[in-house]
């Protein structure tokens, strides 16, 4: 393993993808391994901490505007499963927008909370999307998964839970304080999944973070777009709906007893630097706006990104511009745009179907970016003279191509809880089809569930592992 991972180092290949450190070693103090500490006196710890580890989350705290901040050595992931055991009664009603990370479910199953899906509205093409970006329904609907629309939650039940994704993968934010303001007047808690979203209380250029807007739990993974390492996340809480002794039992249920202390140092010490150096962010704000005006120069070319003209639609609310999505324009798939791009020694957060996404953060250097801007301007001349001859029209399948208004969720029949306690057995894709789910069925990244566990399998699904669990 080690082998393989420095040959790949020694190629120079740049990252437009998770962890935020892209591997800038400035983030990173010298004594990094020296730092592989433990719960030794002096040192304090996670589970009530009192000391050291207490002013680094009081001091995020009051930077994210929290009442409260947990730091999770877990990822996000625990955060979430937290949350939802906090927030819901067993047997409670959980408003889940159905674009939720695999997380979701594991925390329904535990909490035996009993899901009302809600769906998010979908953007873009609906050509044959199979992959990682995309949302599939058995009618064959397809395309990205918008934003989650207010007005879904007009008929919740008195005091039920509610958890949105925002934003998403892609970068589409949801209009937060609508949300939160039905939930409230439902007598309910609002948990946001803000996984991708932990450096919008850096920049005023971003959207506000949802605790600016209302929730009242809000899971930021720091190590996806801060300069922090993997597993990295905080769990911020505000406002007194949540049961606080509630939330720590369950946060300290979902983490290790021996937290990595060389995470949790390299936290405080790139958080101290951006805190300290508020030029970094505007400087990544100045690259980020000279590459997308670069970009945004050639019209409609066969890789078009994708800007604020999705606002306002798809239930977007608005944009985290630090997400370069780019769609796809012409008949080649984007797996193999992408391959052309790595030539030019790139490596993407993603590539499937009609779309790439490269991820961008405030480590990102000026010789990354130009490589960026410099490999998608010859990309898009090479494949321009291609789809003259060879690939057809370019606008045929842009991102302003239809919007499927049917997300079609696959028919309930046990709740998670339920269907995680059901003995199980392992039978092949074809053979699935009409059997309950005993497992998520995703493609991973970034999790999204084609069909939760207690679900009845549709047919018309993309073929994503040789098996499926099946309920007995």
């Amino acid at each position: 393993m080690y082998k393989h991972m420095m040959d790949y180092l020694s190629k120079d290949i740049y990252p437009f993808h998770m962890p935020g450190h892209k591997r800038n070693r400035m983030f990173f103090p010298d004594a990094l391994a020296g730092l592989d500490l433990t719960e030794i006196p002096g040192m304090d710890n996670l589970r009530a901490p009192g000391g050291i580890i207490d002013e680094l989350q009081r001091k995020i705290a009051e930077f994210c505007g929290a009442d409260e901040s947990y730091i999770l050595v877990n990822g996000a992931t625990a955060g979430v499963v937290a949350a939802i055991c906090a927030a819901c009664e067993d047997g409670g009603k959980l408003y889940a927008a159905r674009n939720g990370h695999v997380s979701m479910y594991s925390g329904m199953a535990l909490a035996g909370a009993v899901p009302v899906y809600v769906a998010p509205e979908i953007a873009g093409s609906m050509a044959s999307v199979t992959g990682w970006a995309s949302v599939t329904g058995p009618a064959g609907h397809t395309g990205l998964a918008g934003g989650i629309s207010p007005q879904t939650l007009d008929n919740m039940e008195e005091g039920a839970a509610a958890i949105i994704v925002s934003p998403t993968y892609e970068g589409f934010v949801s209009d937060i304080k609508t949300i939160a303001g039905k939930v409230h007047s439902r007598g309910g808690i609002l948990i946001v999944d803000e996984a991708h979203g932990a450096h919008f209380p850096f920049h005023d250029a971003f959207p506000d973070s949802a605790l600016a807007l209302g929730a009242d739990i809000v899971v930021q993974s720091f190590h996806k777009t801060l300069p922090v390492l993997g597993q990295l996340a905080v769990l911020h809480v505000k406002g007194p709906r949540v049961d606080r002794a509630r939330l720590r039992f369950y946060i300290q249920a979902m983490q290790t007893t021996s937290p990595s202390y060389m995470l949790m140092a390299q936290l405080d010490y790139a958080l101290g630097m951006l805190w300290a150096r508020p030029e970094l962010f505007e400087m990544y704000i100045r690259r980020l706006d000279a590459l997308r005006k670069a970009l945004a120069a050639d019209g409609t070319p066969p890789i078009e990104l994708v800007g604020e003209e999705v606002i306002g639609r798809y239930g977007i609310h608005d944009i985290d511009r630090g997400k370069l999505l780019f769609c796809i324009n012409i008949e080649e798939s984007a797996e193999d745009v992408a391959a052309v791009l790595a030539e030019y020694r790139l490596q993407l957060e993603m590539a499937a179907g009609r779309y790439m996404l490269a991820m961008t953060s405030v480590a990102d250097t000026d010789d990354g970016i130009q490589r960026l801007w410099a490999a998608v301007g010859a990309v898009n001349i090479r494949l321009g003279e291609q789809s003259s001859t060879s690939y057809g029209p370019a606008k045929s399948l842009g991102c302003s191509a239809s919007l499927a208004t049917a997300f079609v969720i696959p028919d309930m029949v046990i709740p998670p809880r339920q269907a995680a306690r059901k003995p199980t057995e392992a039978v092949p894709w074809q053979a699935a089809v009409g059997r309950i789910s005993g497992e998520v069925i995703a493609a991973y990244p970034p999790g999204i569930a084609l069909v939760a566990p207690g679900e009845r399998i549709p047919s018309g699904l993309p073929q994503l592992a040789t098996h499926v669990r099946v309920i007995k």
